[in-house]
């Protein structure tokens, strides 16, 4: 019994005991900790992961905070604090993100791994003052609609409940000065609803937000699963999503980052190690013209071997996909291949882990030349298009002759000079029936009506959607017209 408790106690101590093991300083190693794939990707992460407490925001703080983490031979970093402080909101951030970067070339000394102390510069950027009171950012224009610093010179204020992310948590009211007190002069709801898109195997997530008249996004834009946590951020100007996207990991990390101009959206993303996994550029769709192909730069693994460098190599995707034998479940999806010049070239292959799902295709300078595809219990099938979009009968045109014959202009809203266009959103299901209906943006109710009216009598009409050979439900938005004169 003694010799039992003794080696229960032993085991018990261990892990303790190996967290007590030196750590060195920089000086005592052969070769010191640094952050796989070096200093400006770990920068780039830190930013993009960093939140700055709304707060802090108010008063337009910034400046510097060192942190310091033990580098473990695993390359995870642990025992992270802040040794010089900015203030403890945003101490207390930047300890979360630089926690998070587990993505250590690990010091050695002597041929071995070893643990080390690491110090890391975390910069919160200043920016321009607000007030923050009682839960809302409170916002100042001048009569020229632009902001203005004193409120003894603003002709409107606008209040904006949000919470200490940033998260919108109520109406968006703008409200216009008469005489000496203000009045409401309009409001933007504040919209919570179910996430169909999202790609979160466990967890429900929910799109919040604020919407004007028309139902278009304004303002600040989040994904957020059931226990709140952020997975997408996004904000929309002009009823246009503008600036950079961000995607998170659930652990809190940034998983994607894109940019828009004009022409391309630039793309990084990191896997949830913080280790960086990719950067490219996709060409951005035009009404008349399909986009490039998307161009890959740069591509690592998740232990931060480069596989892909300026555009050339092999690439091997790795992702949770439900399974093709049984969708309750998940499994792992395998996707890999080779670019050359940053494209797409030659033989592409993917599969399920489970073996429920298989595919094969051919590249010619990131445009696919033919593919084959095989899911479980069913057929192999061929395709020229990795995705094909639902089509009505004769293409636009034929949906616009639609639209003429069986669009009626209802008296009422002819009455109260109702007109603009309704969005109407619906499923195109694998059989061309339609199912799903939503007014995205409205305009008129009776015109709401008449717009989701003539896209009912369109169920059945429709050629179904395509993804790699196999029929899918597709969404569809759908702009519907109505003018007066």
């Amino acid at each position: 019994m003694k010799i039992y408790l003794l080696l229960v106690s032993l085991l018990l101590s261990w892990p303790a005991f190996s967290q007590t093991t030196q750590a060195y300083q920089v000086f005592e190693v052969d070769s010191a900790a640094e952050p796989r794939g070096g200093v400006v990707f770990f920068n780039t992460f830190i930013q993009s992961t960093l939140r700055k407490p709304v707060s802090a925001q108010a008063l337009g703080a910034g400046g510097r905070i060192v942190v310091e983490g033990i580098v473990e031979p695993n390359g995870h970093i642990s025992n992270v604090k802040a040794l010089q402080s900015l203030r403890p909101d945003c101490d207390r951030e930047a300890v979360r993100a630089f926690s998070l970067f587990n993505a250590w070339k690990p010091a050695k000394k002597g041929g071995q791994a070893v643990r080390q102390r690491v110090t890391m510069p975390i910069m919160f950027q200043p920016n321009t003052p607000f007030t923050y009171l009682h839960g809302a950012r409170i916002t100042y224009f001048g009569a020229d609609n632009k902001v203005v610093a004193d409120s003894s010179q603003a002709q409107y204020k606008q209040m904006a409940p949000v919470d200490s992310n940033g998260v919108p948590t109520g109406d968006v009211v703008v409200y216009e000065l008469k005489g000496k007190g203000w009045k409401e002069y309009f409001r933007l709801p504040l919209v919570r609803r179910k996430n169909t898109e999202s790609s979160s195997p466990h967890k429900v997530a929910y799109t919040i937000g604020n919407q004007d008249h028309k139902k278009d996004w304004q303002g600040s834009f989040f994904i957020v699963d059931e226990d709140g946590t952020i997975i997408q951020q996004t904000f929309y100007q002009d009823s246009k999503p503008t600036g950079t996207d961000f995607t998170y990991h659930p652990n809190g990390a940034v998983a994607e980052k894109r940019e828009k101009n004009d022409e391309k959206t630039a793309i990084m993303t990191w896997y949830a190690n913080g280790q960086i996994e990719q950067i490219k550029a996709i060409g951005q769709p035009t009404p008349v013209a399909q986009s490039e192909p998307e161009l890959l730069t740069a591509f690592w693994d998740s232990t931060g071997h480069q596989l892909v460098t300026n555009g050339n190599g092999r690439a091997i995707y790795q992702k949770q996909v439900r399974s093709d034998k049984d969708t309750t479940i998940y499994t792992l999806f395998v996707e890999q291949g080779s670019y050359e010049n940053g494209f797409k070239q030659g033989n592409w292959t993917g599969r399920h882990a489970d073996g429920s799902y298989f595919y094969e295709e051919a590249y010619d300078k990131g445009v696919m030349q033919s593919g084959k595809a095989r899911s479980a219990g069913a057929d192999t099938v061929r395709y020229t298009a990795v995705m094909q979009q639902p089509e009505f009968p004769g293409g636009m045109p034929g949906l616009g002759q639609f639209l003429s014959q069986n669009l009626s202009y209802p008296v009422t809203a002819q009455k109260a000079g109702a007109q603009g266009k309704v969005f109407v959103s619906f499923v195109v299901c694998t059989d061309g029936t339609l199912c799903d209906y939503e007014v995205l943006k409205s305009v008129q109710p009776d015109l709401d009506r008449e717009a989701v009216g003539v896209v009912k009598k369109m169920s059945g009409k429709w050629k179904p959607g395509f993804h790699r050979g196999q029929k899918v439900r597709v969404k569809y938005n759908l702009p519907i017209n109505f003018t007066l004169y």
